[in-house]
């Protein structure tokens, strides 16, 4: 089974090298491809590229994050795709164990796990601990799911493209449209993908004043929402979801490969640790 990684790339350089670095990490010794869609970058990104003769890269305008992660699926040939940014990393133990899981279970569309987050400079802020399979209702309210830490099979998007109108959040589109079609979801509990948060991510220096909304046909002050997030949250307590447990992961940081164990993760957002 082949897998692809397919990056949106754009002035990449800060973390560019070691995304590409986690990859061959994490992949060493599958069958896989690296898939970059550079919207033509002007720092230095297209230099470093053009240099790495295992990537499947190509540099040319483009629409937005969601045209250009288009562009590399529709040039991936793998049976399954990974989204992973420029300032995102894989963890190998997290993601062997998905893969195993699309290998052993042909009918799993999408597989998903916890998700570690970092600031830019590496150090660990907390462990996004997503634990509990989502119901088609959870997608209505939120998005359960972090885009680094979500496999899922071509299939998936050759019945629906990510949306080109959206800017910021045609990730959560189109993830709530794949539940409504009756996707069918996996989860290892191993960390698969490490977010950067930083100042330059397009969450934090434009999603507060963008105004777009997966969300607005959606009435989230219902009684029918409300119930929703009380079973969610039920559900994941259950599941041990707001327990703080052992995590161990590996990262790259300015060339270098780390094994980082963290005994009490935090697993509540702490907007002031964001980093620079």
């Amino acid at each position: 089974m082949k897998f692809s990684v397919v990056t949106p790339c754009f002035n990449a350089m800060r973390f560019l090298p070691d995304t590409v670095a986690s990859v061959r990490h994490a992949l060493a010794g599958r069958d896989y491809e690296h898939v970059v869609a550079d919207g033509g970058s002007t720092d230095g990104t297209v230099d470093f590229l053009r240099d790495q003769p295992d990537l499947n890269w190509r540099s040319e305008p483009d629409g937005g994050m969601y045209e250009a992660l288009n562009k590399a699926v529709s040039r991936a040939s793998g049976e399954v795709i990974g989204h992973l940014n420029t300032d995102e990393q894989y963890n190998r133990a997290g993601l062997q164990a998905a893969l195993d899981i699309f290998e052993s279970d042909p009918s799993v569309d999408a597989v998903f796990s916890p998700t570690v987050m970092v600031d830019a400079e590496g150090e660990f802020i907390q462990l996004f601990k997503q634990v509990v399979v989502p119901r088609v209702i959870d997608t209505h309210w939120h998005m359960p799911v972090q885009s680094c830490s979500l496999l899922y099979r071509r299939r998936c998007w050759e019945r629906e493209p990510y949306d080109t109108s959206y800017r910021l959040v045609a990730d959560h589109v189109w993830f709530r449209h794949q539940m409504e079609r009756g996707m069918k979801l996996a989860c290892v509990p191993e960390p698969i993908g490490i977010f950067t948060w930083h100042a330059d991510n397009l969450s934090s220096s434009e999603g507060k004043t963008s105004g777009e909304d997966a969300l607005a046909d959606i009435d989230r002050k219902s009684m029918r929402i409300k119930l929703a997030k009380d079973t969610y949250r039920l559900r994941k307590w259950l599941a041990g979801g707001y327990k703080p447990t052992p995590v161990r992961y590996e990262q790259f940081h300015q060339g270098k490969l780390e094994t980082h164990t963290v005994e009490r993760p935090c697993l509540k957002v702490r907007r002031d640790l964001r980093g620079g």
